[in-house]
């Protein structure tokens, strides 16, 4: 079914789930691996798809669709959708849901810091790594920055 939720891009259920599969392939590879780094190509591969649907401010809606045929049912609650994305594309049991959502801070800190040029893995590298990153999403622009932000009304 052909369904039109941008002017500029019709996607279809099957073109969702092409690039679900790419990511599950790189989650494979990333298994498969013995390389210290390789978690950064499959980051990377979530990181350029969540990146160009919000780019088209589409990326909730895909994220919720993606997560609905890989669950073949209407959900309820649909994650952020990097978090959504690992959630279909990565072993649940081996990534639960503090790892996702671990990721999933750090690909949103990435999102809102990292230069167009440089690598993921490259930029998180060099930010401290994953848990830095996260640690640095939830001061600067998560819960943290909003308590703060908060805290500074009620003075």
């Amino acid at each position: 079914m052909l369904r039109y939720w941008s002017d500029r891009i019709a996607f279809t259920d099957q073109a969702l789930k092409v690039n679900v599969e790419r990511l599950e392939r790189e989650w494979g590879k990333y298994q498969r691996s013995r390389d210290r780094n390789g978690i950064y190509r499959y980051l990377a591969a979530v990181f350029e798809l969540i990146t160009w649907w919000q780019h088209y401010n589409i990326a909730e809606m895909y994220a919720r669709r993606a997560i609905c045929l890989k669950e073949g049912r209407p959900v309820d609650h649909v994650p952020e959708p990097f978090a959504a994305i690992i959630q279909c594309t990565a072993d649940p049991n081996k990534v639960d849901y503090r790892m996702r959502s671990k990721w999933s801070r750090a690909l949103r800190y990435a999102f809102e810091f990292k230069r167009r040029k440089e690598t993921l893995g490259a930029f998180m590298r060099r930010r401290g790594g994953i848990n830095r990153c996260a640690t640095k999403f939830a001061r600067r622009l998560g819960r943290a920055s909003s308590k703060a932000a908060n805290s500074d009304l009620v003075k």
